[in-house]
């Protein structure tokens, strides 16, 4: 078994904290503050996708059915 200090997990794991303690916290307020409302994806690609993949399950819809109801349970307030 190998050493904890040898598991690549934890290597990185630490690169991302030393880097993290680097970066100054105005910098990353001034980002955030940039990218505020901004979404990574094309929202209109991504739903392509999920109809692609939903259209491919062999489960009767349950798989589809399910997704609704999370989804559904996302929006409602707590």
């Amino acid at each position: 078994m190998s050493k904890s200090s040898d598991d690549p997990r934890r290597k990185l794991l630490q690169q991302l904290s030393a880097l993290r303690d680097r970066i100054d916290p105005r910098a990353i307020n001034h980002f955030l503050r940039k990218v505020d409302g901004w979404e990574p994806y094309d929202r209109e690609s991504a739903g392509e996708a999920v109809r692609q993949f939903l259209t491919t399950r062999q489960d009767g819809g349950k798989f589809q059915d399910r997704l609704r109801r999370e989804m559904a349970k996302k929006d409602q307030p707590e």
